[in-house]
């Protein structure tokens, strides 16, 4: 349990107000909170590099024809030290994931935990220990030429990501970056690499617990974020009813915060489906509490196509299709099916004096499939039980899970075939994303 104590990830409890002290002083299972679900962590905010830009001026597909690239895929995995109080990590580009072992031998390697972005004909990847986005053109040959960066150091961060999970693509010339040292929202341009506005964080309903937000989601024209509280200090989720910010994607102006308080911190990464529902699901922490401490159960909730408030008629209940287990991290695989994150209570013996972080990182959860309309789930063939929380990536028109091994030396990809997990590949080191490159 150790090795897990140690690697939970920020993506599990994105803390806005925390910083880098506090993580160094909280209890093992806290300043572990960086590692297994692809969130960048940082240190003390102090880059002196240039805060705005420096670019390229022949940049690509300007005066020079458009060259075809690809499909190339950069893959993110992140090798730790002996004690796992320190970590490289490696991106690599490979052409194919229908092999036996990625080999990072030829890997580009940042401090921490880097993270890869893409939008228009570039790759972004943003280093572990320093809030600066790096841009690169990508060759015909998959070769990488580095023509941009753009530092956020100036806005207090403790710590960011460039994935989905802190930074939303809107088009080659708009993103919004995410700051879980305020809450706001940086507005930014992949094309100029230049930093265009921030967004302050909402006013928003008053609680003693600390503000906890999903990452953007874009649809459309309008930009949707949940906030919603928690306490890790005492594994208490807020009862009172979290918001659903919606944002003018064109303004940037802020269209309503809209309260629900049927699911409890519903504050994962959304995702749609094919019609454009928008659905939120919750981490595999506040399942803990429900079984630990009596708290309301977790459930999923969506927003229907064309609207901005959460569907008054639905809620997915894990109990419901899980035969009574409680469950968390909802996620979409195409076809009106989602992956979803079940703990199988049966395996152990839960108290009150039990540890909730113990329990969320005991290997007792396995992933199920999940029809959204129809409600029926079963678990996934070809797949063991596993600690709380994974990665899934979607590349093209494929699925794949990504698993690391208990002591995180290795990670194994999986694609998801009707309803079974298939071994792709494997790649050393805990790996938990990456992005298709095909323009």
């Amino acid at each position: 349990m150790a090795q897990h104590r140690i690697l939970r990830s920020r993506r599990l409890s994105t803390n806005l107000l925390s910083n880098r002290q506090e993580l160094a002083s909280a209890p093992r299972w806290v300043a572990g909170l960086c590692a297994l679900l692809t969130v960048g962590c940082g240190g003390d905010d102090t880059t002196s590099v240039r805060e705005q830009t420096a670019v390229n001026p022949a940049l690509p597909g300007g005066d020079t024809p458009a060259t075809t690239v690809g499909p190339f895929y950069a893959i993110a995995t992140e090798v730790y030290g002996a004690d796992f109080a320190t970590s490289t990590s490696f991106i690599q580009l490979v052409p194919s994931l229908d092999v036996a072992e990625i080999d990072i031998a030829s890997a580009r390697e940042y401090n921490g935990r880097a993270t890869v972005g893409t939008v228009g004909r570039w790759l972004f990847i943003m280093d572990g220990e320093q809030p600066i986005v790096e841009r690169f053109s990508v060759g015909a040959d998959g070769s990488l030429t580095l023509d941009a960066e753009l530092s956020f150091a100036n806005y207090g961060m403790p710590y960011w990501t460039i994935d989905a999970w802190g930074n939303t693509m809107v088009s080659p010339t708009k993103a919004y970056f995410s700051n879980p040292g305020d809450g706001s929202l940086i507005v930014w341009n992949p094309t100029s690499m230049e930093i265009v506005r921030e967004i302050p964080l909402p006013e928003l309903a008053s609680t003693d617990l600390e503000l906890q937000s999903s990452p953007a989601y874009l649809r459309g024209d309008r930009l949707f974020r949940l906030f919603s509280w928690a306490s890790f200090d005492t594994f208490e989720f807020s009862r009172a009813p979290q918001q659903l910010g919606v944002y003018d994607a064109a303004s940037d102006e802020l269209l309503a915060l809209v309260e629900d308080n049927r699911c409890p911190a519903v504050y994962s990464e959304p995702f749609a489906d094919e019609q454009g529902a928008l659905y939120f699901s919750n981490h595999v922490w506040s399942p803990m509490e429900t079984l630990v401490k009596g708290a309301p159960p977790s459930c999923s909730l969506r927003v229907l196509p064309g609207e901005t408030t959460f569907d008054p008629d639905w809620q997915l209940r894990y109990a419901d299709f899980a035969d009574g287990r409680q469950g968390a991290v909802l996620r979409y695989v195409g076809n009106g099916r989602a992956l979803a994150d079940i703990f199988h209570a049966e395996r152990t013996t839960i108290t009150s004096e039990t540890d909730p972080s113990e329990l969320g990182q005991s290997s007792n959860w396995r992933l199920w499939t999940v029809d959204l309309e129809s409600g029926a789930g079963a678990p996934i063939e070809g797949l063991d039980f596993k600690p709380g929380g994974y990665s899934d990536v979607h590349v093209g028109d494929r699925s794949f899970i990504l698993l690391p091994s208990d002591d995180y030396a290795r990670t194994t990809g999986y694609e998801l075939v009707d309803g079974t997990a298939v071994r792709r590949f494997a790649i050393q080191g805990s790996s938990y994303h990456m992005v298709e490159l095909r323009f």
